[in-house]
């Protein structure tokens, strides 16, 4: 499928049961909308990679930006996003590709800060209860001393069994 169909698809499914915060399986990738974001971040997708791959969607095609707008400051920087499960926290680095921002472990300087995603994010995912991603995207937000102004909250529940489908067969 063409990235721009896969996308068009993506959104249309994942905004038809938003509320809901249903996972469910598509293109054998665990598929979930926010419960709750102050974000353009449509819908979260998890399936193989380099073992596993963590895509985040925008509503517009684009980078994850605050609602309110604004310009991405944290694409290959440290620092700059926390997935939070069940309050326990794995710093992440992101990075863009045609239709998704990607979502690495933090890595070392000669990894371009992109290591691959920690086995144990992906473990407290299938076993959680709750997902919070905070973003630190405009460096004009952290000026208030909290830099991670923008979030989206995903409920775990029910992604164990999709999540076993959809990373059957990761190495």
């Amino acid at each position: 499928m063409k990235p721009h169909c896969l996308l068009t698809a993506l959104l249309l499914a994942v905004t038809s049961t938003a509320a809901h915060a249903q996972w469910r399986l598509q293109e054998r990738q665990a598929v979930a909308a926010a419960q709750d974001t102050n974000s353009t971040l449509a819908a979260l997708t998890i399936g193989c990679g380099d073992p596993f791959q963590i895509e985040l969607h925008a509503t517009d095609g684009g980078p994850v930006l605050p609602r309110a707008g604004g310009t991405a400051d944290y694409f290959y920087r440290p620092g700059k996003i926390i997935a939070s499960v069940d309050d326990h926290d794995w710093p992440l680095v992101a990075a863009a590709s045609d239709v998704a921002v990607v979502l690495f472990s933090e890595g070392t300087v000669a990894e371009n800060h992109l290591a691959p995603l920690d086995r144990r994010l992906i473990e407290a995912l299938r076993d959680g209860h709750r997902l919070v991603l905070y973003f630190d995207i405009t460096a004009a937000n952290a000026a208030d001393g909290s830099p991670f102004e923008t979030f989206a909250a995903f409920s775990l529940d029910g992604a164990q069994d999709t999540l076993a489908v959809a990373l059957d067969g990761c190495p």
